[in-house]
């Protein structure tokens, strides 16, 4: 199977697991939730899974993977104008 995945499958596995990464490292306390790092992983993440899917479409996932997008960048926008 691994020897099957393409270069924009791989692209998808990355984007996947920098959001797995992202909640790894906020689970042990290694990244800050409310600081930039964690919604920005979370954001790369989620735009290289949704670049995955753009060549392999997947409702539910495209659905998701939006939704994380939408949140993390109201996020970072929120820090952003805290500071």
């Amino acid at each position: 199977m691994i020897a099957e995945l393409t270069l924009i499958d791989w692209i998808g596995v990355l984007g996947s697991l920098l959001i797995a990464g992202a909640y790894l490292a906020v689970s042990r306390g290694w990244v800050d939730a409310r600081k930039p790092g964690f919604n920005l992983l979370n954001l790369s993440g989620a735009l290289l899974i949704l670049l995955s899917l753009w060549y392999r479409p997947n409702a539910g996932a495209i659905l998701i993977e939006v939704l994380w997008v939408g949140i993390a960048i109201t996020a970072l926008v929120r820090w952003t104008f805290r500071r």
